[in-house]
């Protein structure tokens, strides 16, 4: 994988950085008089890695998810569970055992075939690194049946195990069973070789990830049918993706306006109005995810269950959002988003937005709190920073001593595995298919869940034997979250992106992708 180093730390986007790009060998002369070759995207953050198995972070799914990366199955628009690289799967009548029965002659991008042994290495490794799926595994493991044949055996029913494999937000991405062993000093894959569309070709750091097509990739579905969900055929369209880190919101738009950037992954508030008013512009919102505050229940005030009810009872959930996200948000009590209506719930939502400073002077008094810190920690990432300054107005209104730590987000993802660093940390957790890939309800997540009681609700959601029951089940898990509060769920937020109307065939579920993508020129 190859990562070449800066000297300086200041953002480069000249224009020579883009009029510089090389080009692969030019198409037939009719199609490259009417389309680009290349596509180039401004995007917000940087992430440690483009390994989905060890790391949750959200532009590397947006970068590499579908599109360097593929899985076993995957979803549809309407969020169920399909085939991607296997062929087709069965799952045991009492919902034990799942076998997965694999396509034939898959590339990677190194040239390999697929096999049973890359599938079943790359699957125990994102088993052994997510903590969702092995809190839900336990000793099961991926076994080899044939070369084009696995299976998984728990002890447990585990009915939504295959839409956790296609829908998690560290992704259960195959890679050949060499890679999945060469781990770096942090843990993560040296290199990023996979099934997908395109390939990885490069990564300037604090500039820029290169992405390339792969011209022997082996696409699946009917080519006659377009993309459904993140299911379908795959045919790229243009022979290059590159993906410029540009935190400032106000050079994306411009960039946008002036052709420089095709597509601006984050539209903010601030430019929603501007690029809106534009008729070459494109934009397209949905309710993406929840803003979550997340408490450390190992150490700290926020140990304390009176003192978190405390923090919820005093915090105006609509100020917070508003501070945060200007107009893009939807309050909402519920864990799940409106992309997954069957697992929306109402339990607990007496407890949601209360705004009752008295009830939290009250409940200060039951946690015998006596003016110790409570330390907020918040990166100075999409005005996250502006909703913690919301909220310490509320808590410091009820008595409580507040300390807001604001970093950068790579540091705040180092410094959450730490509890003696911070009392409550914030952050975003993107949209997933089932209530199982909560992430913070894993005792191990930071933040450490480990009250008996949640745990169980969790295990009986995961054990039910199928989705009317786990329905029930998840009522009960959201109702006692509400009491226990592993974190405050703040509200959803609204994703919002926008593209130049020369840019065509954007898959948008949960996301945006370019798969099929051209660019007019």
């Amino acid at each position: 994988m190859k990562k070449i180093s800066i000297l300086s730390g200041i953002l480069v986007l000249a224009v020579a950085a883009f009029s510089g790009c090389a080009k692969k060998e030019a198409a037939p002369a009719e199609a490259e008089a009417a389309y680009e070759t290349v596509l180039n995207v401004a995007v917000t953050q940087e992430s440690p890695s483009l390994d989905l198995h060890k790391n949750s972070s959200l532009i590397a799914r947006q970068i590499a998810s579908g599109t360097i990366w593929e899985k076993l199955v995957t979803l549809n628009a309407a969020s169920e569970v399909v085939p991607e690289l296997a062929e087709r799967f069965e799952m045991s009548g009492d919902g034990t055992a799942f076998t997965f029965y694999l396509r034939q002659g898959v590339k990677f991008h190194d040239g390999q075939i697929m096999d049973a042994d890359d599938v079943t290495a790359s699957m125990n490794r994102w088993i052994e690194g997510f903590s969702v799926a092995k809190e839900i595994a336990g000793q099961a493991r991926f076994e080899k049946l044939d070369d084009l044949t696995v299976r998984i055996q728990f002890d447990h029913p585990a009915v939504t195990f295959p839409d956790v494999v296609a829908g998690a937000a560290q992704p259960a991405s195959i890679t050949t069973r060499e890679s999945a062993a060469d781990e770096d000093e942090r843990g993560f894959v040296k290199e990023y070789i996979g099934t997908g569309p395109f390939k990885f070709a490069e990564w300037k750091l604090s500039q820029y990830i290169l992405l390339e097509k792969f011209a022997d990739y082996v696409p699946y579905g009917d080519p006659s049918k377009p993309i459904d969900g993140w299911a379908g055929y795959k045919a790229p369209k243009v022979e290059q993706i590159y993906f410029y880190l540009v935190p400032q919101s106000s050079t994306r738009m411009a960039g946008l306006e002036t052709g420089q950037f095709h597509v601006d992954y984050n539209v903010v508030d601030e430019t929603l109005s501007r690029l809106s008013s534009l008729n070459d512009i494109e934009i397209v919102r949905y309710q993406a995810g929840t803003l979550a505050y997340v408490f450390n229940k190992k150490q700290g005030v926020g140990k304390n269950l009176y003192f978190r009810q405390a923090v919820n009872a005093a915090a105006h959930d609509d100020d917070i959002l508003r501070a945060t996200y200007g107009s893009l948000y939807d309050l909402g009590s519920s864990y799940m988003d409106d992309t997954q209506p069957y697992w929306k719930s109402e339990a607990g939502s007496q407890n949601y937005n209360n705004k009752d400073p008295e009830k939290a002077k009250a409940l200060l008094q039951q946690a015998g709190y006596n003016g110790e810190p409570f330390r907020i920690l918040v990166a100075n990432l999409n005005n996250m920073d502006r909703g913690a300054l919301v909220l310490e107005q509320h808590l410091k209104a009820v008595g409580i001593n507040v300390e807001l730590i604001v970093v950068d987000w790579a540091t705040l993802t180092q410094y959450r595995t730490d509890p003696s660093r911070f009392d409550l940390y914030v952050t975003s957790f993107a949209s997933v298919p089932v209530p199982s890939l909560k992430l913070y309800f894993g005792p191990s997540y930071p933040g450490w869940s480990e009250d008996e009681t949640l745990q169980r609700y969790f295990a009986d959601f995961n054990g039910a034997t199928n989705r009317e029951e786990a329905r029930k089940r998840w009522d009960i898990l959201q109702g006692y979250s509400w009491e226990y509060l592993p974190l405050i769920n703040v509200g959803h937020y609204i994703a919002a992106f926008a593209w130049s109307k020369k840019v065509e065939n954007v898959t948008v579920y949960n996301g945006v992708y370019f798969w099929n993508t051209s660019v007019k020129k």
